[in-house]
C-alpha cells in the first residue's frame, strides 16, 4: 500500500481527467443532437408553411403552369415531412385529383357550388394541418375539433371572383 501512496494523486488526477472528458463528450453529443433536432423542426416548419400556401394555391390555380409549380412544391414534402403528414397529404391529393377531373380543372368553382365536394376537401386539409401540428408540437386539438374548425370562408375561397395566382419569382 505504501508503494501506491505516491501514485494516488496521479490516479485521482487521471480519473478526474477521464471523467471530465467523458462528461464533455456526452455534453457535446447531447448539444449536437439537440441542434440537429432543432434544425429539422425548423425545416419542417418552413416546409409546412410552404405546403399550407401550396394547398390553397392549388385550389386557386387556373393554369397548368401554376399547377405544375405548386405540385412541385407539394412534392417537396418527401424531403422532411413526417410519415403522418405525407399520408394525409397524399390522401388529400387523391381527393383533389378526383374532384379536379369532375370539375374539369376548376376546383374553386366546384367548392363554391358543391357543398359535398367542399367538405371532402376541407376535411382532407384538416387532416394535413392536424398532422403538421402534431409533428411540430404536442397539441390538445382533437381530430373532430380540427374538422369542425376547418372550413373555407365566404370572404376567401368561396368568394365569387376567382383569385389570380402570381408566381413569387
Amino acid at each position: 500500500m505504501e508503494t501506491l501512496s505516491p501514485l494516488l494523486p496521479l490516479i485521482g488526477s487521471l480519473v478526474g481527467v477521464l471523467l471530465t472528458g467523458a462528461i464533455g463528450v456526452a455534453t457535446y453529443s447531447w448539444q449536437e443532437r439537440a441542434k440537429r433536432q432543432t434544425e429539422l423542426t425548423e425545416r419542417r416548419q418552413r416546409l409546412y408553411e410552404d405546403l399550407n400556401g401550396a394547398l390553397f394555391g392549388l385550389i386557386l390555380a387556373k393554369t397548368s403552369q401554376d399547377r405544375r409549380r405548386i405540385l412541385a412544391d407539394i412534392e417537396k414534402g418527401w424531403l422532411f415531412a413526417s410519415d403522418d403528414v405525407l399520408a394525409a397529404l397524399f390522401d388529400y391529393m387523391d381527393i383533389y385529383d378526383r374532384h379536379w377531373v369532375d370539375a374539369k380543372g376548376d376546383i374553386q368553382s366546384l367548392i363554391q357550388a358543391d357543398e359535398t365536394a367542399r367538405r371532402q376537401i376541407e376535411m382532407a386539409m384538416a387532416d394535413i394541418f392536424l398532422a403538421m401540428r402534431r409533428d411540430l408540437r404536442s397539441t390538445q386539438i382533437s381530430e373532430s375539433l380540427a374538422k369542425d374548425y376547418m372550413h373555407f370562408y365566404q370572404c376567401g375561397m368561396l368568394a365569387g371572383d376567382p383569385i389570380e395566382i402570381t408566381s413569387p419569382d
